[in-house]
């Protein structure tokens, strides 16, 4: 729990210790650009202990980790949006947050695609 703000801070070893605003829409940042050329892309907002995740349909699901995001994306374009992924993992490098973020959405996408559609 914060001390500062009393709310509850899950464990992310993609944020690390810099739980802050700025990073939480760094990241919504990072996973909208890689989303733009996915079909049905979902919109990503910040707040103030997570983000929320705005499907096409409108169904929202909030999420308290970056790996919470990326799992609240739709299955049936993990193949897509794994292409965008490693296209954006190419022009971020190997260093920061953002960096993270991608490596973490490939990780995941490639998950998705061996195991396939099932939750």
């Amino acid at each position: 729990m914060c001390g500062a703000c009393g709310t509850t801070v899950y464990p992310d070893p993609v944020m690390g210790n810099e739980h802050t605003l700025r990073n939480r829409i760094l990241v919504a940042q990072t996973v909208s650009a890689v989303c733009a050329g996915v079909p049905g892309a979902p919109r990503i907002a910040a707040l103030a202990a997570g983000w929320s995740v705005t499907s096409a349909t409108g169904s929202i699901s909030l999420c308290n980790t970056v790996a919470d995001i990326w799992r609240a994306l739709p299955v049936r374009s993990a193949s897509v949006l794994h292409h965008a992924l490693e296209v954006r993992a190419l022009a971020e490098g190997l260093e920061g947050l953002s960096a993270r973020v991608v490596a973490l959405g490939l990780d995941l996408t490639r998950q998705r695609l061996v195991v396939g559609p099932h939750r």
